[in-house]
């Protein structure tokens, strides 16, 4: 049983490495490298206590990597462009906006008025 569920897991982040980093090969053999080292090094574990924590940090790495990590591809010296699945990146992303210091001091003021409206009372 807890072979099975090794192999199912090892083939779910080598699947999860396949999706994260579509078309770059670099990538894809060194995560393939890292992927396998890693459960070569715990092949001989038989504890079955040891093996379930092994198998969920394996599992929480898959969803880190379909979840968390995204491709960036440059399209000129200053800028790059992510490639993000809607499918995988569900997270809401908010544009970067740099502002000046005037702009930054007044948004930080307003967000402390804010804060102190919504703030309530242990007593409420």
């Amino acid at each position: 049983m807890a072979s099975n569920e090794v192999l199912t897991t090892f083939k779910l982040v080598h699947r999860a490495r396949l999706l994260c980093f579509k078309n770059d090969n670099q990538m894809l053999n060194a995560a393939k490298l890292q992927i396998n080292e890693e459960f070569k090094k715990n092949k001989t574990v038989s504890d079955p206590a040891v093996v379930q924590n092994l198998v969920a940090f394996a599992q929480d790495v898959e969803h880190e990597l379909l979840t968390q990590v995204v491709q960036a591809e440059r399209v000129n010296e200053t800028k790059f462009k992510l490639n993000l699945d809607p499918e995988r990146h569900t997270m809401e992303n908010i544009p970067y906006a740099e502002l000046d210091d005037e702009t930054y001091k007044k948004w930080k003021e307003e967000k402390k008025k804010s804060s102190k409206k919504n703030e309530k009372c242990c007593c409420d």
